[in-house]
Protein backbone atom coordinates (compact mmCIF):
# COMPACT_ATOMS: atom_id res chain seq x y z
CA UNK A 1 0.00 0.00 0.00
CA UNK A 2 0.87 3.88 -0.80
CA UNK A 3 1.28 5.85 2.17
CA UNK A 4 1.48 9.30 2.05
CA UNK A 5 3.55 11.35 5.08
CA UNK A 6 2.32 14.96 3.78
CA UNK A 7 0.01 16.77 4.92
CA UNK A 8 -3.18 17.23 2.32
CA UNK A 9 -5.86 20.10 3.35
CA UNK A 10 -8.67 17.78 1.00
CA UNK A 11 -7.62 14.41 2.16
CA UNK A 12 -7.26 13.54 -1.68
CA UNK A 13 -3.72 11.54 -2.50
CA UNK A 14 -2.53 11.96 -6.12
CA UNK A 15 0.16 9.58 -5.86
CA UNK A 16 -0.04 5.96 -7.84
CA UNK A 17 -0.21 2.74 -6.30
CA UNK A 18 2.62 0.99 -8.19
CA UNK A 19 2.67 -2.46 -6.27
CA UNK A 20 -0.10 -4.06 -7.90
CA UNK A 21 1.58 -3.09 -11.83
CA UNK A 22 5.27 -4.56 -10.43
CA UNK A 23 2.99 -8.11 -8.95
CA UNK A 24 1.81 -8.34 -12.65
CA UNK A 25 4.87 -7.82 -14.63
CA UNK A 26 6.88 -10.21 -11.80
CA UNK A 27 4.16 -13.24 -12.83
CA UNK A 28 4.41 -12.04 -16.48
CA UNK A 29 8.44 -12.53 -15.99
CA UNK A 30 8.08 -15.56 -14.62
CA UNK A 31 5.66 -16.75 -17.15
CA UNK A 32 7.76 -15.95 -19.79
CA UNK A 33 11.19 -17.79 -18.39
CA UNK A 34 9.31 -20.80 -17.86
CA UNK A 35 7.89 -20.89 -21.40
CA UNK A 36 11.36 -19.71 -23.45
CA UNK A 37 12.76 -22.40 -22.78
CA UNK A 38 10.03 -24.82 -24.36
CA UNK A 39 10.06 -23.14 -27.34
CA UNK A 40 11.10 -25.00 -30.42
CA UNK A 41 14.56 -22.63 -31.78
CA UNK A 42 14.56 -23.98 -35.02
CA UNK A 43 13.20 -26.45 -38.12
CA UNK A 44 14.69 -29.22 -38.82
CA UNK A 45 15.09 -29.47 -42.94
CA UNK A 46 16.74 -32.40 -44.98
CA UNK A 47 18.53 -30.26 -47.70
CA UNK A 48 18.84 -32.02 -51.38
CA UNK A 49 22.13 -33.50 -51.89
CA UNK A 50 24.03 -32.64 -55.40
CA UNK A 51 23.65 -35.38 -57.69
CA UNK A 52 24.55 -36.15 -61.39
CA UNK A 53 20.84 -37.58 -62.25
CA UNK A 54 19.74 -33.82 -60.45
CA UNK A 55 21.72 -31.80 -61.89
CA UNK A 56 21.08 -32.92 -65.58
CA UNK A 57 17.17 -32.15 -65.07
CA UNK A 58 17.66 -28.33 -63.64
CA UNK A 59 20.57 -27.09 -65.76
CA UNK A 60 19.01 -24.67 -68.66
CA UNK A 61 19.28 -24.86 -72.18
CA UNK A 62 21.21 -22.47 -73.94
CA UNK A 63 20.00 -21.02 -77.16
CA UNK A 64 22.57 -18.88 -79.31
CA UNK A 65 21.47 -16.65 -82.16
CA UNK A 66 24.30 -15.61 -84.69
CA UNK A 67 24.10 -13.71 -87.61
CA UNK A 68 25.74 -16.25 -90.67
CA UNK A 69 26.21 -15.60 -94.28
CA UNK A 70 23.28 -17.47 -95.60
CA UNK A 71 20.91 -16.09 -92.79
CA UNK A 72 20.41 -16.75 -89.09
CA UNK A 73 22.12 -19.44 -87.05
CA UNK A 74 21.08 -21.04 -84.12
CA UNK A 75 23.26 -22.63 -81.42
CA UNK A 76 21.28 -24.97 -78.90
CA UNK A 77 23.96 -26.42 -76.44
CA UNK A 78 26.64 -25.98 -78.98
CA UNK A 79 25.06 -27.58 -82.23
CA UNK A 80 23.86 -25.34 -84.96
CA UNK A 81 20.41 -26.02 -86.04
CA UNK A 82 18.21 -24.15 -88.81
CA UNK A 83 15.15 -22.19 -87.78
CA UNK A 84 12.36 -24.93 -88.82
CA UNK A 85 14.63 -27.30 -86.68
CA UNK A 86 14.88 -25.27 -83.73
CA UNK A 87 11.21 -26.02 -82.08
CA UNK A 88 11.42 -29.93 -82.46
CA UNK A 89 14.88 -29.67 -81.12
CA UNK A 90 13.74 -27.35 -77.75
CA UNK A 91 10.79 -30.18 -77.36
CA UNK A 92 13.30 -33.02 -77.68
CA UNK A 93 15.77 -31.20 -74.72
CA UNK A 94 13.14 -30.48 -72.42
CA UNK A 95 10.94 -33.72 -72.73
CA UNK A 96 10.96 -34.66 -68.61
CA UNK A 97 12.42 -31.90 -67.46
CA UNK A 98 11.29 -30.90 -64.31
CA UNK A 99 13.02 -27.11 -64.66
CA UNK A 100 12.20 -26.33 -67.83
CA UNK A 101 14.24 -23.08 -68.67
CA UNK A 102 15.57 -21.86 -71.75
CA UNK A 103 18.68 -19.60 -72.00
CA UNK A 104 18.91 -17.04 -74.92
CA UNK A 105 22.10 -15.26 -76.03
CA UNK A 106 22.03 -13.25 -78.97
CA UNK A 107 24.55 -10.53 -81.01
CA UNK A 108 24.25 -7.16 -80.02
CA UNK A 109 24.42 -6.50 -83.81
CA UNK A 110 20.99 -8.58 -84.26
CA UNK A 111 17.45 -7.42 -85.20
CA UNK A 112 14.93 -8.25 -82.22
CA UNK A 113 12.92 -10.28 -85.02
CA UNK A 114 15.81 -12.43 -85.04
CA UNK A 115 15.68 -12.81 -81.46
CA UNK A 116 11.67 -12.75 -81.08
CA UNK A 117 11.79 -16.38 -83.51
CA UNK A 118 13.71 -18.29 -80.76
CA UNK A 119 12.14 -16.84 -77.87
CA UNK A 120 8.87 -18.00 -79.61
CA UNK A 121 9.93 -21.30 -80.27
CA UNK A 122 10.93 -21.52 -76.62
CA UNK A 123 7.70 -20.32 -75.34
CA UNK A 124 5.91 -22.83 -77.24
CA UNK A 125 7.53 -25.37 -76.11
CA UNK A 126 6.15 -24.23 -72.41
CA UNK A 127 9.69 -23.87 -71.12
CA UNK A 128 10.38 -20.20 -69.23
CA UNK A 129 12.37 -18.48 -72.01
CA UNK A 130 15.48 -15.83 -70.31
CA UNK A 131 17.45 -13.27 -72.02
CA UNK A 132 21.23 -13.41 -70.75
CA UNK A 133 23.92 -10.48 -71.79
CA UNK A 134 26.86 -11.00 -72.29
CA UNK A 135 29.69 -10.69 -69.50
CA UNK A 136 31.34 -6.75 -69.51
CA UNK A 137 35.20 -7.25 -71.04
CA UNK A 138 37.25 -5.97 -68.28
CA UNK A 139 40.37 -3.50 -69.68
Amino acid sequence: MAFSTGDSSNGLSAEINVTPLIDVLLVLLIIFMVIAPALPHGLDTALPSKNASDAAGVRPVLVQVKQAQDGMSYLVDGKPFDRDELRPRLEQLLEGRASRVVLLAGDGSLDFDAISEAIDAGSATGARVELITPDIAKP
